[in-house]
Order: structure tokens, then C-alpha cells, then sequence
């Protein structure tokens, strides 16, 4: 009798709801969501078999013109200024003209002749380029500017009133560097600031309105020429701003676009 009632509490105890009550963990939302993408995405990569595109001969032939127009285009380009290098700073009859003009400005200003310094060319450049045709007080204004700022000058393209006479030019430059406008005469004091005629600049910068500002980063290069000269100076980083605007504004529009450091301090000044 003891041992049947032993036996039958062993089996009541594995009986219990304790054995009985297993319960699986619960999978979360994003758990299911990861296993649906996951699934989806194989299927979708299947179904929709991708595979290498592959370029028609049509492209091919467009991307080809597309590349000779572009040298064709370097090659004329090249060419005018090739051209205008002969016209201009290599003809001894225009070379004599813009010698003498910053000759007579030198003297005239007692300003130190830079012919006489290292013909080498390095460093940044800030050019400034202009015409008669700016109104002459914002002419005199950009004159009174630049002399802040190291390896500037302001440039026109040619003589006003053609190659053939120079004092025009002569005595437009002189209006607009001096401090006093009412002033006549070799005493009176002046901007000194670096105004030039050079022609083939305007045609390496692509420079069809005026004003417009170019910063080129750096210039190396030898001999005294046009730094226009791309077959003697070259010039690294090139950087333009284009429209009648207070020189501080040009600087630092470039400033905000280039990030170069030298612009940012340049337009603080």
C-alpha cells in the first residue's frame, strides 16, 4: 500500500500544469520588417535580373564629336591668342608704345621702373580688368582700392583712340590714379596703383565685360613678356568674378566659392 501511494504522487507531479506551461519568446516588429525587406529585396533583385548597360554606337559616336569640337575648339582658341602675342607683344612697334606709356607713367609719378627688377614671374596674381567706358569715379575708386593688396594691377585692353596715339591713354591713366581730381600737374599725389595695357591677358582670361576681377592662385614662369603668354607663364588656379560691384563684395563672393584663405583675408581688409 506504501508504495502505490508513493507511485501516484509521482505521477500527479508529472501531470502538473509546471511541466506543461512552455512559452516561446516573443519575435518584435522590427525583427519581422527585417526578415519581410530582406526576403523582398532578393526577390525583387531576381526578378528584375539587372545586368551591365551597354552603350550604343550612337553614344559612342556623340561623346567622340563631342571631344573633337572641345579641341578643335582649345586649338582656335590657341590660335587668337598666337595671333594677337604676334600682333602685340612680340611686334617691336606696339612693344615700343606700351614701354614708353609706362615709361612716361613712371616718370611722371616718380614711381620705380619694375624693368629693372627680376624678369621671373611667381606668386599669386589679382587682376582688375577695365575700360574707359566705367564710369570714372568707379575707375578712381578700384585705383584707391588695389593699393592694399600685393601683385595687382589694373588692365585695359588697348590705347584709347587706337594704337596710333598714346597721350589719351596717358592722360585717362593719369586721371584716375590721382587722389586729388581737381589736380594738374607733376606734383600731385597719386594712387599707386599698377595700370597696364596688355591685350593678350584679356584673351588668356576669356575677358569679354568689364570690370572683372581674376585671382590666379599662383604664376611661374621666366622672362619679361605679357604674363598673358601662356607659352612662357603659366598660370595654376583661376578664379573670376564678372560685374560692376565694390572691389570688398568681388573678393569675397570669390572668397565664399574658392575657400582659399588669402582671398578671405583680402576681402577683410
Amino acid at each position: 500500500m506504501k508504495n502505490y501511494f508513493n507511485i501516484s504522487i509521482i505521477i500527479l507531479f508529472l501531470s502538473s500544469p509546471v511541466t506543461a506551461n512552455i512559452v516561446l519568446p516573443e519575435i518584435s516588429q522590427d525583427m519581422q520588417n527585417l526578415a519581410n525587406d530582406t526576403v523582398n529585396s532578393n526577390a525583387r533583385i531576381k526578378a528584375f535580373n539587372i545586368q551591365k548597360p551597354v552603350i550604343s554606337q550612337a553614344l559612342k559616336k556623340q561623346v567622340n564629336n563631342l571631344i573633337k569640337q572641345t579641341n578643335q575648339h582649345i586649338e582656335e582658341h590657341q590660335s587668337r591668342v598666337k595671333k594677337l602675342v604676334d600682333k602685340t607683344i612680340n611686334n617691336k612697334a606696339w612693344k615700343f608704345k606700351q614701354t614708353q606709356l609706362i615709361k612716361e607713367l613712371n616718370k611722371e609719378f616718380d614711381i620705380e621702373d619694375e624693368n629693372n627688377k627680376s624678369k621671373d614671374v611667381s606668386g599669386h596674381r589679382l587682376y582688375l580688368f577695365v575700360s574707359s567706358s566705367i564710369p570714372k569715379n568707379k575707375m578712381r575708386q578700384y585705383a584707391r582700392q588695389l593699393v592694399k593688396y600685393p601683385n595687382t594691377q589694373m588692365l585695359m585692353r588697348g590705347f584709347i583712340g587706337g594704337g596710333k596715339k598714346m597721350q589719351p591713354t596717358l592722360q585717362y591713366i593719369k586721371s584716375v590714379v590721382v587722389k586729388n581730381k581737381d589736380c594738374i600737374g607733376v606734383a600731385c599725389k597719386i594712387f599707386k596703383t599698377k595700370i597696364n595695357i596688355d591685350p593678350v591677358l584679356f584673351q588668356r582670361y576669356k575677358v569679354t565685360k568689364v570690370p572683372t576681377l581674376v585671382y590666379v592662385d599662383e604664376l611661374s614662369g621666366g622672362s619679361y613678356c605679357s604674363e598673358g603668354n601662356a607659352e612662357v607663364v603659366n598660370a595654376n588656379g583661376v578664379h573670376k568674378f564678372i560685374g560692376l560691384a565694390p572691389l570688398n563684395y568681388m573678393l569675397s563672393e570669390l572668397a565664399d566659392k574658392s575657400k582659399i584663405k588669402k582671398l578671405k583675408e583680402f576681402s577683410e581688409l
